[in-house]
């Protein structure tokens, strides 16, 4: 698991639609990180590290990280 993981993950989330539009599918981060598309994206973190990654972000990326929908709270809602 690492912090750099989620924190190119927060990078990810914010740059491409597509891609955050996917998240809906993983109602939680261990899901997420389970499933192919994690894994294919190379993407392995905790919620904890995840929470550490966005403390770092500055409000107006904190807006942008999403996945436009409200099943999956744990990255933004």
């Amino acid at each position: 698991m690492s912090l750099e993981s989620a924190k190119k993950f927060c990078q990810k989330v914010q740059s491409d639609e597509n891609f955050a539009k996917k998240l809906a599918e993983y109602p939680e981060v261990e899901d997420f990180c389970n499933s192919d598309l994690g894994k294919a994206e190379g993407f392995d973190f905790t919620k904890s590290e995840l929470d550490t990654a966005k403390k770092e972000l500055t409000q107006e990326q904190i807006d942008n990280l999403n996945c436009h929908t409200e099943n999956c709270s744990w990255i933004g809602g």
